[in-house]
């Protein structure tokens, strides 16, 4: 726009027009943007949980096969808890060959929603609805979140 002089710019009433326009813009597009993030994390948490229960699953194996010796009297084949899984342990592929450390974890994951790296877990002996945070042989592993999904399911069940 020209003004008096001969000289273009915006008006105050313009520049308030397309403020209002970017607000109104922004404020529509937040709700999507923290669906978009919550579903993210959502996704973050389903593929953490997989990674810490193969190498429960992983572990059992192992014990299984008989390549790992018991840790306590009452062992049922699962370790005792997620450091176990990050420290390693001895497996012994056969009789004539020297036992190797495996770890089946690098580190503790992260839960994606706590951003803690503290897990509710069960025992092979526990009570399926049973969460805790110390386990003896561990079996599951859930979040300690007592948030709801998107879906309306809690995430310490998934």
């Amino acid at each position: 726009m020209k003004n008096r002089n001969g000289q273009r710019g915006l008006t105050l009433i313009e520049m308030a027009l397309v403020v209002a326009l970017l607000a109104i813009m922004t404020g529509a597009a937040l709700p999507y943007v923290h669906h978009r993030y919550r579903r993210i994390k959502e996704i973050q948490l389903k593929r953490t949980i997989t990674v810490m229960r193969d190498a429960i699953d992983r572990y059992h194996d192992y014990a299984v096969q008989g390549m790992i010796e018991p840790w306590d009297l009452d062992w049922q084949m699962y370790p005792e808890d997620l450091e176990m899984l990050v420290e390693g342990v001895e497996v012994k592929p056969s009789q004539d060959q020297q036992p190797v450390t495996v770890k089946f974890l690098r580190e503790i994951p992260l839960d994606p929603i706590t951003g803690d790296r503290d897990w509710d877990c069960r025992g092979y002996d526990d009570d399926v609805d049973e969460r805790s945070s110390s386990c003896d042989n561990l079996y599951d592993v859930f979040s300690r979140s007592s948030e709801e999904a998107t879906d309306g399911t809690p995430y310490r069940d998934w």
